[in-house]
């Protein structure tokens, strides 16, 4: 019988159990993908925690993304054909969450047809590809030459977007925790790479930068630190805040934008969800990722495989914070 990760409760990696399920059948106008790969992700934590703004309800199923084939449709499907290898991302679905599954049943119109270049245990990095290119081309429009900080850049987001910004053609300048992080973000194309377990961010971006400051800061990371970012971006420059692994930016780090007037910065808060009712916006911005994973502008870097049973020990590996690249699930 097809197996499922479940969590009656919040709490710890300790509430994911496996359960058995009867195989579903896909109703009109959906689809059942047997899964080859399943993607783990903040959110799945964030789900379990009972942090997250977009929890479905008690029991859930965790996970965004999976990848695999089609196994059968519903009445109606002409498209994707049984056999076809596609992408689900929950970013299409009612809900969030669902794909820790063997299988799932989605609308057909949900899924992306992947090409044969891209691997499921690469496919299932697709969303974070997705909100690179949103980062890049919605929530602002940096030009090629203009120079982007990003931070905790050997991160999931921040490993994407530092390649789909080399891609665009911009300098880039990525923030890492250690010794070894830094060394992988060299490897991923940064131009720059600075480590804040022994660098002062500050120091190094005015030294790499001749004082002239960054275009565009992505921080998915704020914190206490935060104001920071007003003393390393270039007049009308932006930064774009997008997570708070740090925790939320405290009131006295916004006063220096207004004391630096005179170099008009902005400060963009920024959300995926801001295009949950724009899909024609959020499914460019996943054609575009799937157009630049085929072609080799974003190649994830995989750390580790592990069984869907072991869902658990998956989320304990990823709160270590030693993880670079994804944590794959398979079956």
């Amino acid at each position: 019988m097809p197996k499922i990760v479940q969590f009656p409760k919040y709490g710890g990696p300790e509430v994911l159990e496996v359960v058995e399920r009867d195989t579903m059948e896909p109703g009109p106008g959906e689809i059942r993908v047997r899964t080859g790969a399943i993607g783990v992700g903040v959110p799945d934590m964030l789900m379990r925690s009972g942090n997250y703004a977009w929890i479905p309800p008690l029991p859930v199923i965790p996970g965004n993304e999976l990848a695999g084939v089609v196994e059968a449709v519903g009445a109606g499907v002409s498209q994707p054909k049984t056999g076809t290898r596609v992408y689900v991302n929950a970013r299409e679905l009612p809900q969030r969450g669902g794909c820790y599954a063997d299988e799932i049943v989605v609308p057909a119109a949900a899924a992306f047809v992947l090409p044969d270049t891209v691997s499921d245990e690469h496919a299932v990095s697709l969303g974070n590809y997705q909100l690179s290119w949103l980062l890049l081309n919605y929530a602002v429009k940096p030009e090629a030459g203009e120079r982007a900080l990003v931070h905790a850049a050997a991160g999931g987001v921040g490993a994407a977007l530092a390649q789909m910004a080399k891609a665009k053609g911009l300098e880039v300048i990525g923030i890492a925790g250690s010794a070894d992080k830094a060394a992988y973000v060299s490897n991923l194309g940064a131009d720059h790479v600075i480590d804040r377990s022994r660098e002062t961010i500050t120091e190094q971006v005015a030294k790499l930068t001749g004082g002239a400051g960054v275009d565009v800061i992505y921080d998915s990371v704020s914190g206490p630190k935060f104001g920071e970012a007003f003393d390393m971006l270039a007049p009308m420059g932006t930064t774009v805040l997008f997570g708070y692994l740090g925790g939320k930016p405290p009131a006295e780090a916004f006063p220096p934008v207004f004391e630096k007037m005179g170099k008009s910065m902005a400060i963009r808060v920024f959300s995926i969800h801001v295009v949950d009712d724009k899909p024609d916006i959020r499914r460019h911005a996943m054609e575009q990722a799937i157009t630049a994973m085929a072609s080799g502008d974003a190649t994830p870097h995989v750390h580790t495989v592990m069984k869907l049973a072991d869902a658990a020990d998956a989320h304990r590996l990823l709160e270590t914070g030693t993880v670079t690249g994804k944590v794959v699930l398979v079956p």
